[in-house]
């Protein structure tokens, strides 16, 4: 196995101020640890949408906690269809017990070989990770955290992770950013009309964070990991490919901002 790995860092923007150290308590706590996919927005011909299954054969979850060691957290090796985890869905990988006055500092999602693709026509294809990269993807957890036990989330990159080379081979990068889910927010809610695919994203920073709706759940859409502050939201309809609506939202102390149902034109 190679030793290159795939380093992501959490947003430092990520983080609010009710997250805060918690190196002095007593006993013990869980850090709960999931997976998901937002299908961000980085390519115009959205290539993910001809993907009907992304399957990662994920092998092993490590942690570092204060002795900056790599542990292995409890964890049984299966394979996970990301495309099924969007839009508030998501998949608990582990539990992770530690004493209080600690806390996780990185994790190490642990990738194996049968990953693959299932393409629009029901070909399946193997997803190659190159063989000058490992299989594995750090991602960097911050210095503070919310008292008691708490969420990290793993959102995995669809549209920056899989390419397509020039002799029709799928290759696999990992992409992946995290966040502790009770130091963030979300912004949900449904569009109109119903059957309208669409494609909604916040431009955060240098960071975008986007998603689908789901047609198949009342054209509902969740975008989570923001701090408080205002945000733009913006809705691009898939068969225009074109912006047709922005809002503006404001977040405050709350874990979430409902828009309710929400009117795009095409």
């Amino acid at each position: 196995m190679k030793k290159l790995l795939f380093f992501m860092a959490v947003a430092a923007t990520l983080l609010v101020t009710s997250c805060t150290n918690t190196i002095n308590e007593p006993g013990s706590r869980i850090v709960s640890v999931y997976l998901t996919d937002d299908p961000m927005f980085h390519r115009p011909d959205m290539p993910w949408l001809r993907y009907k299954s992304v399957n990662l054969d994920v092998k092993a979850i490590q942690y570092i906690g204060k002795d900056s060691i790599w542990k292995d957290a409890t964890f049984t090796e299966a394979v996970y269809n990301i495309k099924m985890l969007a839009n508030g869905d998501s998949a608990l990988l582990s539990k992770i017990n530690i004493p209080s006055g600690e806390i996780v500092r990185h994790i190490r999602f642990v990738l194996g070989k049968s990953n693959s693709v299932v393409l629009s026509d029901g070909t399946t294809k193997q997803l190659i990770i190159p063989s000058k990269s490992d299989s594995s993807i750090v991602v960097k957890a911050r210095e503070v955290a919310p008292t008691g036990s708490y969420s990290i989330m793993l959102d995995f990159d669809i549209a920056r992770s899989i390419i397509r080379d020039r002799s029709g081979n799928y290759i696999l990068i990992p992409k992946m950013r995290g966040f502790i889910m009770e130091c963030t927010q979300s912004i949900e809610g449904f569009i109109l009309p119903r059957k309208l695919l669409t494609k909604v994203f916040v431009v955060n920073g240098t960071d975008t964070v986007s998603t689908l709706s789901d047609t198949l759940r009342m054209n509902y859409f969740k975008l989570s990991g923001f701090v408080p502050g205002s945000y733009t939201v913006k809705f691009m309809p898939v068969d225009s490919g074109y912006v047709t609506l922005s809002k503006t939202v404001t977040l405050s102390g709350h874990n979430r901002a409902m828009l309710g149902e929400v009117k795009v034109t095409h």
